[in-house]
């Protein structure tokens, strides 16, 4: 999920970077908030109309030696547009997530042909980046939970489709068929 240093990589728009290599053996803990100019690219970034918050609380502890493992909860206020109306469609959108991250090394690729066992429970560490091969940006990581956390349909309250907009119901091509079967029976 993570994009940690790939030369395809796009540039965040907002960037926390946490380098694994100088965290506390206890690890650390603390809030981060992106700046009102970052708020707006991450809005744009998502198709949303604003985001008027985004609250969002790290904890890193290192993990298996040279790793780290990110625990983080958000709180955004954003504003989407409505899939009917195309109004305003403000929301809250809370989230918790856990990310692990490994040096690239440490994370096994798959074989050709070797099989992969797979574990809603258990994702996979994402491998750590930058210029060091020891840093993740937990800010870029955030926009990534909060674009999954989003509304995909938003609708204003009381927001319907029109009767116009729907289309007719058509025919069913079988209709024809039975209409050329004698009396409409089977034979």
């Amino acid at each position: 999920m993570a994009d940690t240093g790939s030369p395809d990589a796009h540039e965040p728009e907002y960037s926390y970077v946490v380098d694994v290599a100088s965290l506390p053996a206890t690890g650390i803990e603390r809030p981060i908030r992106p700046t009102e100019a970052e708020m707006a690219a991450v809005a744009e970034r998502l198709g949303l109309q604003a985001i008027d918050r985004f609250d969002i609380r790290i904890a890193v502890r290192p993990w298996r030696g040279s790793g780290a493992r990110m625990t983080a909860t958000f709180e955004a206020d954003v504003v989407q547009t409505c899939v009917v109306t195309l109004e305003p469609v403000p929301a809250t959108v809370r989230d918790a997530f856990e990310v692990k991250f490994l040096p690239a090394k440490m994370i096994d690729d798959p074989k050709p042909g070797q099989e992969i066992d797979v574990s809603p429970e258990d994702d996979a560490p994402e491998p750590l980046g930058g210029e060091t091969g020891t840093c993740f940006d937990a800010g870029d990581v955030t926009v990534q939970y909060l674009s999954l956390a989003l509304d995909p349909y938003p609708r204003k309250a009381g927001a319907a489709i029109p009767e116009e907009a729907t289309t007719p119901e058509e025919p069913s091509p079988f209709a024809a068929l039975a209409a050329l079967k004698p009396n409409g029976k089977d034979q």
